[in-house]
């Protein structure tokens, strides 16, 4: 049987070519068309028309932001929290596997903790909700270029207050810090009386109090967690006062605090359900209590048209600075920009490294247990309880991106660098000082050194587990704390 070829009757080819020839040719369009094809293929997954399994994979890496991004369309940013981030300690020893069905424990579920922008639309912004952000997010301007746009006589430290300041002082003075319960509020409260301790000996005005007041001289802060609305914040001098605090992604507060309070300190055991309830219906008026929209309300600054707007641009617009705690290094890096204080002064102790506890110097040491959770809980989160809580997810959001407009402002590599250098500040004071620091937990099981222990904290720490190893940071950076506050003051 002869096989004709295709190619003989279509355009006189037989008459010009021989056989032999004419396979070749025909070979030599097959493979051209099948390189072409090839290349569309190419083209097409390039521009993200190739259809696949829905999968996830890493897209783009920026900073401490992974960007996840799924072939179903969708996209997750992860933050993974710098060491001080919040105050679930990642040094807690606590044992894993005896809940096979738990989603993570702590330390893996702190680090994959999945960002949501908003509370709709499968957990990514809303063209409305992003317009919102941007809207309501601000760069922060530097204290004193602030002022001075006000008042040409104002100077660099008018915000410093040598005097000692009663909290709910009806015209509030100096370095305000609200301390909203675990969102790295031991970590700032340590910043704070730092910043305030360090100004007073540079500007010779000695701080008499500093290893036992509740604050020092000039910063005012409530020890016992009271809202901006209690201690009259809202009242405030701006001419003589620093206004910052601390927020944390909704979701990871809420889980730390059931962990604290309901879980560690009364040394029981979580359970799914107990975890659901708390986040379904955290309803008690209480500040120490979980509630919808729980840091909106703490950091509120009330005004006299309630109307005017909104809680996070009332908080936005009303804080000199606030912080990110999954973003500590950056935002403690800003803070003394904003500020104009020597970095030397943000160098502090985490006030959890001391085997995973809290409390100490008057209150009860609390061993810490680590979060987790299920898929349920993931599920509510990922979505009744962002509906619920879209007041501090707007928060939030809006202070990530305040951060990111006032580091762009001051200047991305400048702050980068300092972010570096603060790095190897941490190191050397973590290398040189933690031997030398006593931390208020844990306590000795002896009960004859107990006493002797508490009076080594005491003097360790400005307060309770506040800045504690001060004075050994003050030896080991002196050189270089000296160097920094010349060149801030000669510029």
């Amino acid at each position: 049987m002869v096989v004709k070829n295709p190619f003989k009757a279509e355009s006189g080819i037989r008459r010009f070519l021989s056989p032999t020839k004419a396979r070749r040719l025909s070979l030599c369009i097959i493979i051209a068309v099948a390189i072409g094809a090839i290349g569309l293929l190419f083209l097409d997954n390039k521009q993200g028309k190739k259809y696949l399994k829905p999968s996830t994979s890493i897209q783009k890496k920026s900073n401490d932001n992974i960007i996840l991004a799924s072939s179903n369309g969708t996209t997750d940013i992860q933050h993974r929290p710098s060491k001080q981030g919040g105050d679930a300690v990642g040094s807690n020893k606590e044992e894993d596997g005896e809940e096979p069905q738990l989603n993570a424990a702590v330390d893996e579920f702190e680090t994959t903790d999945t960002m949501k922008a908003s509370p709709s639309n499968n957990g990514n912004p809303t063209d409305d909700m992003s317009m919102e952000i941007e809207q309501k997010s601000r760069a922060y301007p530097i204290w004193i270029d602030k002022r001075r746009a006000v008042d040409n006589n104002s100077r660099p430290y008018d915000w410093f207050v040598s005097e000692d300041l009663p909290t709910n002082d009806k015209d509030p003075k100096g370095l305000l810090f609200v301390k909203v319960l675990k969102c790295s509020s031991s970590t700032g409260a340590g910043v704070t009386l730092r910043i305030q301790d360090g100004l007073s000996k540079r500007l010779n005005q000695p701080n008499p109090n500093k290893s036992q007041a509740a604050h020092a001289p000039g910063s005012c802060m409530s020890n016992q967690h009271a809202t901006a609305g209690e201690l009259r914040f809202h009242k405030r001098d701006p001419s003589q006062s620093f206004l910052w605090s601390i927020v944390r992604e909704p979701a990871q507060r809420t889980l730390s605090h059931y962990f604290y309070f309901d879980v560690s300190s009364r040394n029981d055991t979580a359970t799914e359900d107990g975890i659901m309830a708390v986040l379904k219906f955290p309803t008690h008026p209480r500040p120490w209590h979980p509630q919808h929209n729980y840091q909106s309300k703490y950091l509120d600054l009330p005004s006299q048209n309630e109307q005017s707007s909104s809680s996070t641009e009332r908080i936005i617009n009303g804080y000199d600075f606030v912080a990110v705690s999954d973003r500590m290094e950056e935002s403690l890096v800003v803070l003394a920009m904003l500020a104009q204080i020597p970095l030397t002064d943000v160098v502090v102790f985490s006030s959890k490294i001391a085997g995973g506890y809290d409390g100490g110097n008057g209150r009860s040491c609390v061993k810490l247990k680590k979060k987790w959770t299920t898929p349920k809980i993931d599920e509510y989160i990922h979505g009744d309880y962002q509906s619920a809580n879209k007041d501090d997810y707007l928060l939030y959001n809006a202070a990530q991106r305040s951060l990111d407009k006032t580091i762009d402002a001051l200047g991305r590599k400048r702050v980068e660098e300092n972010v570096e250098l603060l790095k190897s500040l941490q190191q050397q004071n973590d290398e040189q000082c933690a031997s030398k620091t006593t931390m208020p937990c844990p306590q000795p099981k002896d009960e004859s050194m107990k006493e002797e222990h508490k009076r080594l904290a005491k003097e360790s720490c400005y307060k309770d587990d506040f800045g504690c190893g001060h004075a050994c940071t003050d030896e080991v950076l002196a050189d270089y704390a000296a160097k920094e506050w010349t060149s801030i003051t000669s510029s």
